[in-house]
């Protein structure tokens, strides 16, 4: 390998590990979608919490009304997710 194929190596693992650390730091809130603009990268719940992300593209697919969970730090979203990912006729399970 190049001098230069190892640096971007080296590069890549440090922005994956500091993305892991923020992860881990992040809160976890579970609500149901009441506004979504993709656009705007914006997301807010029934609860009235709002979140903006950095990466709209998380948001694409979202419907009001839609259970969704959102990883965030503070107002931040970092990632968007399903809360009840198992389903058994159409039922949520815990």
């Amino acid at each position: 390998m190049t001098r230069s194929n190892l640096r971007m190596i080296a590069l890549v693992a440090a922005a994956l590990a500091g993305s892991s650390v923020a992860a881990v730091a992040a809160e976890q809130t579970k609500g149901i979608v009441e506004q979504v603009d993709a656009s705007r990268g914006t997301l807010r719940l029934q609860s009235g919490e709002t979140f903006t992300f950095a990466n709209p593209a998380v948001l694409y697919g979202l419907l009001p009304g839609e259970r969704v969970g959102v990883s965030h730090d503070g107002a931040d979203g970092i990632a968007a997710f399903d809360p009840h990912p198992a389903h058994q006729m159409n039922i949520d399970v815990d």
